[in-house]
């Protein structure tokens, strides 16, 4: 596999500060979702093979997997791992990151007065403090998210919302950052979080190389919706389409996005006359077939813009805008800004190694863009 040289890691400002690993500690329990810890356990775990060069011999990271009293825990999936007693963790470790994963048995951490006392002790003195899904729910009970804006799995958000009413929680974003505190939507976002916090430590070079090391699809952006605009559209047609047809139709959409997309094609694979399967459309999803469209198109270029070097000719032709002009009328019209400006801001940050800004590690950072991509996702 190739590497970027050590230069481009060494450029961000917090390299020279990596001279020792930094401990990442994450913190689990008996009925954990195993998944919330893999993901950003393995990504600091990784950092050092995949890097190479100065971080192969002296790596980043050192990561220790913890539970309110040690030894071989069960997770939901019956998979037992071991892990050290986070109440032996004494003040004489230093500890740079806590992750707090999520699962079902995150209800019993809530009511561990010793866990709890632990965390209102050690959170303050430590860098960041995270949280994966439902892991919110035992940071919140240590009083450690008041008044602050957070996100978790968005099928226990109204949940956290009703449990621990002086927080801010959103209900979609993929992970959100406030100051030193972090949270995560849950499951396989917990990758994304990692390969955030990453970035932040070692700039999106390394957070790059590290997803293609995971062959993870995209290194989604934290403002990004925990549900895809493919996915969504999937949910929505899953509430009156019985037979998944609607679902199997959107998934074919999202495959073939540079190809004839009109409501007479669509219709004929579905196996309706135009007029009758517009009308069915609009019925089973609030929106037109058009509409579904042009919002995958969108997404689908979004990522690429923010993603690759591709001419803004070449990714109009393969998202199926057919060309530039047409696209730039699609990004002025949903997000208000043109797809040479969202790609322009996506590479000044990345030279200027900026660390995330609150809510996001990508660069729709433009409160335009922002809430424009947002409308789109909902």
């Amino acid at each position: 596999m190739s590497r970027q040289p050590l230069r481009h890691y060494a450029k961000h400002p917090s390299f020279s500060a990596m001279e020792s690993p930094r401990t990442v500690l994450v913190l689990a329990f008996p009925g954990a979702l195993l998944l919330n810890a893999a993901g950003p356990l393995e990504v600091f775990a990784a950092a050092s093979r995949v890097l190479g060069d100065a971080f192969a011999r002296q790596p980043p990271y050192r990561v220790v997997l913890a539970s309110p009293g040690g030894g071989p825990i069960e997770s939901i999936s019956g998979i037992v791992v071991q892990t050290r007693a986070l109440l032996a963790i004494g003040d004489d470790e230093a500890l740079d990151t806590l992750i707090v994963i999520g699962g079902p048995g995150v209800t019993v951490v809530e009511k561990n007065t010793g866990v709890i006392d632990w965390l209102r002790a050690r959170v303050p003195r430590l860098r960041r403090v995270c949280s994966v899904g439902t892991g919110a729910f035992a940071l919140a009970a240590a009083g450690l998210l008041d008044g602050r804006r957070v996100v978790t799995h968005w099928k226990f958000a109204d949940d956290l919302q009703r449990d621990y009413p002086t927080l801010d929680v959103e209900r979609s974003a993929l992970f959100l950052r406030d100051e030193g505190l972090w949270t995560c939507g849950g499951a396989a976002a917990g990758i994304d979080l990692g390969l955030a916090l990453l970035e932040e430590d070692l700039g999106p070079h390394a957070a790059l190389a590290l997803a293609r090391y995971f062959t993870v699809f995209l290194r989604r952006s934290a403002e990004q919706s925990q549900l895809s605009a493919t996915l969504k559209a999937q949910s929505d047609a899953l509430r009156s389409d019985r037979d998944q047809r609607l679902v199997r139709l959107h998934a074919w959409i999202a495959e073939n996005l540079d190809g004839d997309l009109r409501v007479e094609r669509l219709a004929e694979r579905f196996g309706m006359s135009p007029r009758h399967f517009a009308r069915a459309y609009v019925s089973a999803t609030g929106g037109t077939p058009a509409q579904t469209v042009e919002t995958l198109r969108l997404e689908a270029a979004c990522r690429l813009l923010e993603s690759s070097a591709e001419p803004i000719k070449r990714i109009a032709l393969s998202t199926g805008f057919g060309n530039e002009e047409r696209m730039r009328r699609s990004f002025q019209r949903q997000l208000g800004i043109s797809p040479l400006g969202y790609r322009s801001g996506a590479r000044t940050r990345q030279l200027e190694g900026q660390p995330p800004l609150q809510g996001q590690t990508g660069y729709r950072h433009d409160e335009t863009v922002q809430v424009g991509l947002s409308r789109i996702a909902n």
